[in-house]
């Protein structure tokens, strides 16, 4: 089942598997009232898990839930690097002693409108479960 928001359907979370893929890091770019920053910021941080809905990834600054970001990802052993439309839905701290907090990103619907992301993108997480899960 998946939950309505502003009268889109959004994927419900246990219907995404969790890929705990070792190496995976992204860039993050907050928005501004004018849109996307233009640049990626130099720093990466490491992803915990992910799947076609969204993202759990390690961070030292706190992020504010709510804020859009747009997330470029690196798989190990992946050539692409999507880039992915999403909102910061929930940050905590963080146990261990690496980072400060663990933060959780909910991925855009996937379709043709300006804040979804691209059907290519949904392809993508198809193609690496089915890889990753086999």
């Amino acid at each position: 089942m998946a939950y309505v928001v502003n009268g889109r359907p959004i994927m419900e979370k246990r219907e995404c598997k969790r890929l705990k893929i070792p190496g995976t890091t992204l860039f993050y770019k907050k928005t501004n009232k004018l849109g996307y920053s233009r640049e990626y910021p130099d720093e990466y941080y490491p992803v915990l898990d992910i799947s076609k809905g969204g993202l759990r990834f390690l961070t030292n600054e706190r992020p504010k839930v709510g804020l859009p970001v747009e997330v470029k990802i690196s798989i190990p052993e992946t050539e692409q690097q999507p880039e992915i439309k999403g909102v910061i839905r929930w940050v905590s701290r963080n146990l261990e002693k690496s980072y400060r907090y663990q933060t959780g990103i909910m991925f855009n619907a996937y379709g043709k409108r300006k804040k979804d992301n691209s059907s290519e993108i949904l392809s993508f997480f198809e193609l690496l479960e089915q890889e990753h899960l086999s």
